[in-house]
């Protein structure tokens, strides 16, 4: 690191700091349980409905951090924004799993709360379905620790409720992170009414059925088994699913958009019976638990002689 990129904030920083800015090369001081911390912006990394993340480096600790922070459109347009941004940082605080992404720090800076967490240094799942370089094997495997990711989940309460390629994190060693709770919900939390009833929460191409039907509440980890059903049929096949328009769409839906794909690429049928099984219309005819599919997961792991590259479809 240059000493420039861990010296400490200026006056003129420290200003732009209160009055909440988020330009790059502004240096944040967070105030939080672990007292003040100071955040200089180095790269936008993405931005949602709601949030903002920043590549950031931690000036004390000389480490490089993903910072959240909710953008000011946000707080005006949501009423509930800061409320679903607090819960997620009481959910991340809780958990400490080798595949999730982990909270470092949380705070306010400018009136607004931000948290950080550890930078992945890799790619999402999405860019690396898109370099069309996975084997059936690795796609097992990361469906199995995600599998496992999300029974340590539902053991605490959590359901992720937003299980998509886009929320999975691949680093360097190969390893996938769950990340992004922001729509997840806590069952050991009082109704904060941040989900009005009928509303469908997460993102409709894999979405469980229950889930678009409105149910948020009452869902449970099967509905994230189905998510990552779907994320397990776009890794082996490469095609993303499409957006059901209506709930017929969702029935029967692995025989209509990947059971003959998968056939003509020769995916061994055991393997074809858990992506159908995870993706079953009806919760009670899935995986009981996160715990059984990654059991499963690995059992047909152990049943694949290589890991040879899949075939593409004809």
């Amino acid at each position: 690191m240059s000493p420039n990129a861990v010296r400490k904030p200026t006056t003129q920083e420290h200003q732009r700091t209160c009055a909440g800015s988020a330009q790059l090369g502004a240096v944040l001081a967070l105030r939080g349980g672990m007292g003040r911390r100071h955040y200089k912006l180095l790269q936008e990394l993405g931005r949602g409905s709601a949030g903002v993340i920043h590549l950031a480096l931690d000036v004390r600790d000389e480490r490089l951090v993903a910072l959240k922070h909710l953008s000011r459109e946000a707080v005006h347009r949501h009423h509930n924004a800061v409320a679903r941004f607090r819960r997620e940082v009481r959910i991340l605080s809780r958990l400490r799993h080798p595949n999730l992404v982990e909270i470092v720090a949380c705070g306010r800076s400018g009136g607004r709360p931000y948290f950080a967490m550890e930078y992945v240094d890799g790619k999402n799942l999405n860019d690396v379905v898109a370099a069309q370089t996975l084997t059936l094997r690795q796609s097992l495997e990361i469906a199995r620790k995600l599998a496992e990711a999300l029974d340590y989940i539902h053991e605490h309460g959590i359901v992720h409720r937003d299980v998509k390629p886009s929320n999975i994190l691949i680093d360097r060693r190969f390893e996938p992170l769950l990340a992004d709770f922001g729509l997840a919900h806590d069952k050991s939390e009082v109704d904060l009414g941040l989900t009005a009833s009928g509303t469908a929460v997460g993102t409709l191409r894999y979405c469980s059925p229950e889930q678009c039907a409105g149910d948020s509440y009452k869902v449970d980890g099967r509905a994230d088994l189905y998510g990552l059903g779907v994320v397990l049929c776009v890794m082996i096949t490469r095609r993303f699913p499409k957006c059901p328009e209506s709930m017929q769409d969702l029935r029967g839906r692995f025989d209509r958009e990947y059971r003959r794909l998968m056939t003509r690429m020769l995916v061994p049928e055991d393997v074809i019976r858990i992506c159908r099984k995870t993706m079953r219309y009806e919760a009670k005819k899935r995986y009981a638990s996160a715990r059984e599919l990654a059991r499963e997961l690995a059992r047909a792991l152990e049943r694949l002689s290589s890991g040879s590259r899949l075939a593409r479809s004809a």
